[in-house]
C-alpha cells in the first residue's frame, strides 16, 4: 500500500476525531427560529436638502405609505431644511405624551379625544390643518342576512386590529360584541397587527366576521347583504400640526387632501387657512 495514501488515511480519522465531539454538541443544540419584527416606518431622504432636520410623520394607517413619503421627499420638501422624511405607523398605545412633548412629530393623525388624552394642551404645540369627515363602520361576514347576535355569534371566528386605540378595528367592535354578554368566548378573537392582514385572512375565508370601513380597496364591493353598519359613527379624524412649521400647512393641506380623497373616496371640506386655521 502506497505511504501517501496511508498517511492520508491517518490525517482523516485524526480529524473526525477531532471534530467528532463539537458535532456532538451542535446536534444537541436547538437552534430558534429567526422572528422579524413588525416593520412601522419607512424613510426617506429630501431632494436637493438645503439641512439636517427630520420630518417625522404619524399616522394609524400604512396605505400607500411609500408613495405618500416619496411625494414629501422628492417634491414639497425638496430645498427644504430636512434631510429625511419618516413616516411611523405603529399602534396607537405606542404613542406616548414625551414623544409629543419632545416635538417628535412634525405632523400626525389622530382623533381629539385621544389627542387630549395623552396632552390636554396640545393646542399650545400642534393645529389642526385637516380633518377627515366622519364615517360608517360596518360588520362584514361571509354570511347573507346575518342578524349579529350572541347565538349567531357561536363558533365563529372574529378578527380585530390588535391597537386599542383603533375605532374602527378595535374600539367600537369590541364595545358591539360586549353587548351580547357573556355567551362570546374570548378564544372566538382573533387579533391583527394591520388591517391589511386582518383582511386578506377574512377574504381567504380564514375569519367569519370582521369590522371595517366600506371605502377600503378590498371590500368596496362587498355584497350589502352581507354587511351590517355598527351603531356608532366614527368621531372625527384630524392632521396635526407642530407648529414649528406652520409655514408649510397651505402645501401640506394641498396634498394631505388629495391623500385623504383616494383613501376615503370622499373630498374634504375643511379647507385650512393662516389666518382663521380651520374653518
Amino acid at each position: 500500500m502506497p505511504r501517501n495514501f496511508v498517511f492520508t488515511i491517518l490525517r482523516l480519522l485524526i480529524a473526525t476525531l477531532v471534530l467528532l465531539p463539537a458535532m456532538v454538541f451542535l446536534s444537541q443544540q436547538t437552534i430558534e427560529p429567526l422572528v422579524l419584527k413588525e416593520q412601522y416606518s419607512y424613510s426617506c431622504k429630501v431632494k436637493n436638502t438645503s439641512g439636517k432636520k427630520h420630518f417625522h410623520i404619524y399616522m394609524p394607517t400604512n396605505w400607500q405609505v411609500e408613495e405618500f413619503a416619496q411625494t414629501l421627499c422628492d417634491t414639497l420638501l425638496a430645498k427644504q431644511s430636512f434631510e429625511t422624511v419618516t413616516v411611523s405607523w405603529q399602534p396607537r398605545e405606542m404613542l406616548s405624551t414625551e414623544q409629543l412633548l419632545s416635538d417628535n412629530y412634525a405632523l400626525f393623525l389622530n382623533r381629539d379625544y385621544a389627542l387630549s388624552g395623552l396632552l390636554p394642551n396640545w393646542d399650545d404645540f400642534y393645529t389642526v390643518i385637516l380633518s377627515l369627515p366622519s364615517y360608517q363602520i360596518s360588520w362584514f361576514s361571509h354570511q347573507d342576512n346575518m342578524q349579529l347576535s350572541a347565538n349567531s355569534l357561536k363558533n365563529k371566528r372574529i378578527g380585530l386590529l390588535e391597537d386599542k386605540r383603533s375605532e374602527s378595528g378595535y374600539l367600537a367592535p369590541m364595545s358591539e360584541l360586549k353587548q351580547f354578554g357573556h355567551g362570546l368566548d374570548n378564544a372566538q378573537l382573533v387579533f391583527y397587527p394591520n388591517r391589511e392582514s386582518l383582511v386578506n385572512d377574512f377574504l381567504a375565508e380564514k375569519l367569519d366576521i370582521i369590522p371595517s370601513v366600506g371605502h377600503h380597496g378590498q371590500l368596496k364591493r362587498w355584497p350589502a347583504s352581507k354587511t351590517q353598519p355598527l351603531q356608532h359613527v366614527s368621531s372625527t379624524l384630524s392632521w396635526y400640526l407642530n407648529d414649528q412649521y406652520a409655514d408649510l400647512a397651505p402645501s401640506l393641506v394641498t396634498y394631505l387632501q388629495q391623500y385623504q380623497s383616494r383613501l376615503l373616496k370622499v373630498h374634504t371640506t375643511h379647507p385650512y387657512s393662516l389666518d382663521k386655521g380651520l374653518r
